[in-house]
């Protein structure tokens, strides 16, 4: 059993026992370090911005665990609600002062997660590859990330960026679709590399 099969188990079952702050914690403690990332990537805003749209996403966490169904992986799952919390922030839907309150261990693990991979970020964001990416559109930019940098499946990206459950038959026209815009998102990428 893998480290992440070990986590999706512990969420499931502090789930089925109505412990949504530790589940909530375990999925930002175990996935926190390579969402962040994620969402800088998307973002690429400050620090502040960052962690505004973290904050938000653990909160869609903690609302959202009683009512998870597993449909997915937990990790699918909040590659989804990151994606989303980005988008809101990008369209205005700052929080404003609206913060949920977080249990005292998800708020300690958010805040711990989020600084140690923004000091990490600081220093890797330096190459020529960020520079291409960052000509990308949200879109490209979320597909490259969760394929290249994240090794999702091509199933998993299709329900991280629909906007809704997805019947079998439209998630496979949508991996097919995916897999040929990754394809040209490769090939722009390429064409800047050589061009920076």
């Amino acid at each position: 059993m893998t480290d992440r099969d070990t986590l999706e188990a512990d969420v499931r079952v502090r789930c089925g026992r109505g412990e949504h702050g530790g589940a909530a914690a375990a999925i930002v403690r175990g996935y926190g370090p390579e969402l962040v990332p994620f969402l800088a990537g998307l973002l690429r805003g400050s620090d502040d911005d960052l962690a505004e749209v973290f904050a938000m996403f653990c909160e869609d966490v903690m609302r959202g665990l009683p009512g998870f169904r597993f449909a997915s992986s937990v990790r699918t799952w909040s590659y989804t609600l990151a994606r989303h919390a980005a988008s809101r922030f990008r369209r205005g839907g700052r929080r404003r002062g609206k913060r949920i309150t977080l249990p005292g261990e998800l708020d300690d693990v958010a805040n711990s997660v989020r600084t140690a991979t923004v000091n990490y970020l600081r220093t890797e964001v330096k190459d020529r590859l960020a520079l291409a990416r960052e000509q990308l559109d949200d879109d490209e930019r979320t597909i490259l990330m969760l394929r290249v940098d994240r090794q999702l499946g091509w199933r998993d990206i299709a329900q991280v960026m629909a906007d809704g459950e997805l019947d079998d038959d439209t998630l496979r026209k949508r991996e097919q679709a995916l897999r040929k815009r990754f394809e040209t998102i490769k090939r722009r990428l390429k064409e800047r590399m050589g061009e920076t």
